[in-house]
């Protein structure tokens, strides 16, 4: 949490200095969220998708196939 004398000094300060502080805590916070990013993605796990052929193309009436569902 946030100190209220520094709310209150930072309210007091120069508009440029607040701009400065402002980029600051964004800087910050674009360094957190990339390492968090980085973390996520060294948890995870790649997998490689095989490709296969079943064989000739199916086609399927859809009218046929729910007909009996009564849909």
């Amino acid at each position: 949490m946030i100190d209220q004398k520094t709310v209150n000094k930072i309210k007091q300060s120069p508009l440029e200095e607040r701009i400065q502080i402002i980029e600051l805590i964004l800087q910050t916070l674009k360094s957190d969220i990339k390492q968090k990013t980085k973390d996520r993605e060294s948890n995870s796990k790649h997998f490689k998708v095989h490709k296969f052929k079943l064989g000739k193309e199916v086609h399927v009436d859809r009218e046929e196939l729910y007909s009996d569902r009564g849909i």
